[in-house]
């Protein structure tokens, strides 16, 4: 694992992405920007992160071997290793679709790939990391925001921290370049953030409630209307709210 140590920078994907487009970075290449003044999340979303205190990184990735209809296995197979880190200290960890992760109903993490083509051929997947390590307060737009620190009473050391899930999300990675698709489907799934539960959800600005019964192979999530109709939406389309 080669880390790349930057004091502040707009996001560790910026400068992930603009590496990129300069040098041949290799795969497993760490960027871990200590103080991100313009994180980003999926959609339009701001990942605002205490200086210092969590894990702001993006991981090179080189799934050449990966179909473009399989894209969506990227992001399961890094929550899935989240989950298997926070799962290490904190029970009722779940992942809610597309790719946060949950401490019951607090938000520990979030995900970000953004990926570099070469013609019709994925080229490179920034998997882009935030994870609430040791920050104790968050902003009042953040109320459901949670770390570790605070779910466990016990300060993590980022370096060491980082090395763990580091080796989970090439565990997981490993999964992903034998095509376990079933089995990375199945346990998604089980992990699956209010699973058989009506939930609520934002579509062209109008809200919903449906139950989700599955995120299919596609990344698509399959829900039950309240009409018996099921339809299944992409992560543009809808938004669990």
């Amino acid at each position: 694992m080669e880390i790349i140590k930057i004091k502040e920078a707009k996001s560790s994907n910026s400068v992930a992405l603009e590496m990129l487009e300069k040098q041949d970075l290799k795969e497993g290449t760490v960027i871990w920007v200590e103080n991100q003044t313009n994180g980003r999340g999926q959609n339009t979303n701001v990942w605002e992160s205490e200086p210092g205190q969590n894990l702001t990184i993006s991981i090179i990735l080189r799934p050449t071997f990966l179909k473009p209809e399989n894209q969506a296995y990227l992001s399961k197979i890094v929550s899935l290793a989240l989950a298997d880190y926070v799962g290490l200290f904190c029970s009722d960890v779940s992942v809610k679709w597309f790719n946060d992760i949950f401490i019951k109903d607090k938000k520990v993490a979030g995900i970000l790939i953004e990926n570099t083509w070469v013609g019709q051929k994925l080229n490179a997947a920034v998997i882009g990391i935030g994870l609430n390590l040791n920050q104790e307060k968050f902003p009042d737009s953040l109320s459901n925001a949670v770390s570790l620190k605070m779910m466990t009473e016990v300060p993590f050391i980022l370096e060491e921290s980082l090395k763990l899930l580091y080796g989970l999300i090439i565990t997981r990675y490993e999964q992903l370049k034998d095509s376990e698709f079933n089995n990375i489907d199945i346990k998604y799934n089980s992990l699956l953030y209010k699973s058989g539960k009506e939930s609520s959800f934002v579509k062209d600005g109008e809200i919903f409630k449906a139950v989700i019964i599955k995120v299919e192979p596609n990344g698509h999530i399959q829900l039950k209307h309240s009409d018996g109709r099921v339809a299944s939406y992409g992560m543009h389309e809808v938004r669990m709210i």
